[in-house]
């Protein structure tokens, strides 16, 4: 029985004409081996299968084909160079996994070979696969040779992670970027392949394996030999999906208005029947990723702050769930209690009254006689004469919402710390501040000169900031005590401290 290959060894490029996605680094390179101007180094660093390692051997088949005609970059594979370099068996291409060869002693070895003539070619090509991986010394050995090579030698650095590499290297190399292919350049390819192979797909199957794909040309064939002994009749999308481990996405938009509106329990339901069906969890998670991303292009088109506020939150959740899943033991326990979360603090912030709370606004503890909370804005109403005309004269939800888009957001980091416990309330021309510690009390006021215009360009020029501490019950009991300015109360510190698992250890005060 002869041996499987599979797809994507199958039908990897074997000429630059048949390089998919890649034109400029194909054009760029074709150019150089036609005019005899190819470089000593190359750098090609992109995403995982977008063709750096099957471009690296066409550059090493053409500088080394025999049948080739001069005004011609492409390899003839017919000559006894091409036949060998595509069965992986030439003296002249020698490939390096630097994910396992990544230390000085391969290097040395590296170097002590690197100036032996060719066996055949007139070039001895030299691919170094994941280059990133090598060590700083081994880089560091490499910097000679890789400067100045002998005259038969060319060295291909593929990389996933150019930041990886050292600027020194980067500087002696030629660098080609690797883009991810659309999802057309995708189901164009598969198509091709699914001819030849004789394989009847579905065209949403085919945009289905593309879009999980995620730009990867090896993924996208990869997932296409899966579905092949399928084929009996035509893969189906339904087949595809359920083969793959991907949900519907109809299942998974339900799934996201559950946690969007806040219904925990729903939501934790339908994540059970998508978990029952046999979806892969990581595939379910970046499903409500790109289903909450369209939602927030879509509330940010039509200015839909709120709107887009949270679903940015939501996201943010989802990215981070999408990295931890993977490395998660209880990964279906960990998605169940990210959703549950998620929707439940959408269910308080909806349920939050709009009325300021105890303590501040108008229900000072203070003795003083409680002011009544004005009702939201609805638009710009009528003021009497001589009353300066603020922007957003409304206190509750709507003031909050104003104060944190038109003031708190466009403050600098360092300065916005400061603010981020205050409590804003319009009062008649004034805006009042209120604040629970005295450490943001004293801050927010030698910083209040950076506050004043951003205040005045939303309510006002003729309005006014004040600022207020909050009095309450000191900790030790006596009435009419002022409360503790510890900074490791601020809620920005406790944030911090808890994310990175620290400790406040020192206070220092410094100056802007």
């Amino acid at each position: 029985m002869p041996e499987y290959q599979s797809l994507y060894r199958k039908y990897r490029s074997q000429t630059f004409a048949d390089l998919v996605g890649q034109e400029a680094a194909s054009r760029a390179l074709q150019g150089a081996i036609i005019s005899a101007r190819v470089a000593h180094a190359y750098l090609f660093s992109g995403s995982r299968g977008t063709g750096k390692t099957s471009t690296a051997r066409l550059l090493a088949k053409a500088l080394n084909c025999t049948g080739r005609p001069r005004d011609s970059a492409e390899p003839c594979n017919q000559c006894e160079s091409c036949i060998e370099m595509t069965a992986g068996s030439a003296l002249d291409l020698i490939e390096i996994d630097a994910a396992s060869n990544r230390g000085i002693d391969d290097v040395r070895d590296l170097r002590e070979k690197v100036n032996l003539a060719p066996a055949r070619g007139p070039f001895k090509v030299y691919i170094i696969d994941e280059a990133h991986g090598l060590t700083g010394d081994a880089f560091n050995a490499l910097l000679k040779t890789l400067e100045e090579p002998p005259p038969h030698a060319v060295f291909v650095m593929c990389t996933t992670d150019a930041q990886k590499m050292p600027l020194t290297v980067i500087g002696r190399c030629q660098h080609f970027i690797f883009r991810r292919h659309s999802e057309e350049q995708i189901v164009s390819r598969l198509t091709h392949i699914a001819k030849s192979e004789k394989v009847q797909v579905d065209g949403e199957a085919m945009l289905l394996i593309a879009r999980t794909a995620q730009g990867s040309m090896r993924d996208a064939v990869g997932l296409l030999d899966q579905l092949v002994p399928l084929a009996a009749g035509p893969i189906s999308l339904e087949g595809a999906r359920s083969l793959l481990g991907i949900a519907d996405p109809r299942v998974l938009d339900e799934l996201l208005d559950h946690v969007l509106e806040g219904r925990a329990a729903e939501a934790l339901d339908e994540l059970n029947r998508v978990y029952s069906a046999g979806a892969e969890l990581r595939q379910v998670v970046r499903g409500l990723m790109e289903g909450c991303r369209d939602r927030l292009v879509a509330a940010l088109t039509r200015h839909d702050q709120a709107t887009a506020r949270r679903l940015s939150a939501v996201l943010d959740a989802l990215l981070h769930l999408d990295g931890e899943v993977r490395r998660h033991a209880e990964p279906r326990f960990l998605v169940e209690a990210t959703l549950a979360r998620l929707a439940v603090e959408v269910g308080t912030v909806e349920q939050r009254p709009t009325s300021p709370p105890a303590g501040f606004a108008g229900d000072l503890p203070t003795g003083g006689e409680a002011k009544p909370a004005a009702a939201p804005a609805t638009g710009r109403e009528a003021k009497p004469a001589g009353a300066p005309a603020l922007a957003a004269p409304a206190n509750g939800d709507t003031t909050v919402a104003g104060w944190a888009e038109e003031v708190l957001d466009k403050l600098s980091r360092t300065v916005r710390a400061a603010y981020l416990d205050a409590k804003p309330e319009v009062d008649g021309s004034t805006l009042v501040l209120w604040f629970q510690y005295g450490f943001h009390h004293k801050k927010a006021q030698e910083q209040s000169a950076q506050l004043l215009p951003l205040v005045r360009a939303w309510l006002g020029d003729k309005v006014t900031v004040e600022f207020k501490l909050r009095e309450v019950a000191a900790e030790s009991g006596k009435p009419g005590g002022k409360a503790s300015a510890s900074p490791e109360d601020d809620p920005f510190v406790r944030e911090v401290v808890r994310r990175f698992d620290g400790r406040v250890t020192r206070v220092k005060e410094v100056s802007e």
